[in-house]
């Protein structure tokens, strides 16, 4: 499964996936642009490289719709802390994320 977009409210983030060679003349894993509604990912990323940037960059977009003021370093700070934080315990929890699954779902 390809996710092409993230629903936030009526807020739409389209997911752009940009090659390696790209991202790396960016500096890039990941990018959150909130005037464009938009999440730039690497596409050469693995997989849980690829869901904690995800989850970076959607720490971003929160950060953003909820006006948190943030210096851009504390910023990215609490985004790699909190990605870091919630892959590691899904991880660790696999039953956390089936309950949180089959909970939301209903």
């Amino acid at each position: 499964m390809k996710l092409n977009k993230l629903t936030f409210g009526s807020r739409v983030i389209k997911l752009n996936f940009i090659d390696k060679k790209l991202a790396s003349k960016k500096n890039i894993m990941g990018e959150f642009d909130s005037n464009a509604n938009t999440i730039t990912l690497d596409k050469s990323l693995g997989d849980t490289d690829l869901i904690n940037t995800i989850l970076h960059e959607t720490y971003h977009m929160l950060i953003d719709e909820y006006c948190i003021e943030l210096s851009a370093k504390d910023e990215e700070l609490v985004c790699n802390s909190l990605a870091n934080g919630i892959c590691h315990t899904l991880y660790q929890n696999q039953d956390l994320l089936e309950f949180l699954y089959k909970s939301l779902k209903k």
